[in-house]
């Protein structure tokens, strides 16, 4: 399969590695490559690290879609206590200067700042309401309204703390190994080009070994036009559901479902969820992704034609409900 997307280096290194597995022996067994000679299990081993980097990525994109709802589950629930708390001064406090300026409860997806700023504030007065003479129908210490207590909203904090932390972790763990990934894919690439030009160099036009030497680029042509994709939540399947239009184009060769862990469509981070032959149902279900509630993963759909080009939907994003 020609290159026209990071999904494509695994297939595509395959077809040279099975190429080159039949070529005549007699006349090609190395590949002049990085200043060195390199035999058939130097592309294997090529191929082996970059299937590992390429899985060790989609690893880390999985840990930071975990990251997301885990920091997303704590900004809710401070955002919520921080809420009841302010509440709760207003009502047993009213009047009282020395709890007018309460913080405001933080937008969901605000920021480390803005949460801990707001969380040590809350901290502070009520460890002072704690340590109040209290009121006629309110006496100290001071619980939520679901029961929680300072000590607990502290562990919290800490937890809300931990969650920004591990956050950043995952995203600089996702953009180390799209460099590594990547070093090795253009590796994979500048090797396959230099691969085509031996064979060239070596075997004559007419022969099986240049008859049959895998492409790197699509043939030229038309890109196909997309077709239109439909995916949502199924909840008696316990999975997402995607349906999609048929391709008209004449070279259709199949369908490519393609998915992203997360709420955002990058292209260098996709994989491949399935390939749907020409004329199959348009109809796909899969649970991969969605371990815990509110997971989200994004889907494309791609013609891909027999010439090689492609061609994606437009983005679809399937939450899982919770």
């Amino acid at each position: 399969m020609p290159i026209t997307a990071t999904t494509d280096y695994i297939p595509t290194l395959d077809e040279f590695i099975a190429h080159w597995a039949t070529a005549d022996s007699e006349i090609f067994t190395t590949v002049s490559f990085e200043s060195r000679a390199w035999a058939q299990q130097d592309l294997q081993n090529l191929r082996r690290d970059l299937d590992n980097a390429t899985t060790a990525f989609q690893s880390h994109l999985n840990d930071l879609e975990i990251s997301r709802l885990t920091l997303n589950q704590f900004r809710h629930a401070m955002a919520d206590h921080i809420t009841n708390f302010n509440r709760r001064i207003r009502v047993e406090f009213a009047g009282n200067p020395l709890f007018t300026r309460l913080p405001e409860s933080p937008n969901r997806t605000g920021g480390r700042a803005v949460f801990l700023d707001a969380i040590d504030d809350v901290i502070d007065i009520w460890s002072r309401v704690n340590v109040s003479p209290g009121t006629a129908a309110f006496t100290p210490p001071m619980a939520l309204i679901d029961g929680t207590t300072l000590a607990q909203f502290s562990a919290l904090r800490q937890n809300l703390d931990a969650a920004f932390t591990t956050r950043v972790a995952a995203e600089n763990a996702v953009a180390r190994g799209r460099v590594q990934r990547n070093l090795l894919q253009e590796m994979a690439y500048r090797f396959m080009k230099q691969y085509r030009l031996t064979i060239e160099a070596r075997f004559a036009e007419n022969s099986a070994e240049m008859r049959t030497v895998p492409r790197l680029r699509p043939a030229d042509g038309r890109t196909p036009e997309p077709v239109l994709l439909n995916a949502a939540w199924s909840g008696p399947d316990g999975k997402a559901k995607l349906e999609w239009t048929a391709s008209e184009d004449p070279a259709l060769q199949d369908y490519q479902i393609r998915a992203v862990p997360g709420e955002e469509y990058d292209a260098e981070s996709e994989s491949v969820v399935a390939t749907i032959p020409a004329g199959a149902a348009r109809v796909f279900l899969t649970g991969n992704g969605f371990a815990l509630p509110g997971a989200a993963v994004s889907y494309r759909v791609y013609v891909r034609l027999t010439t090689g080009n492609t061609r994606g939907s437009e983005t679809a994003t399937v939450y899982r409900p919770g």
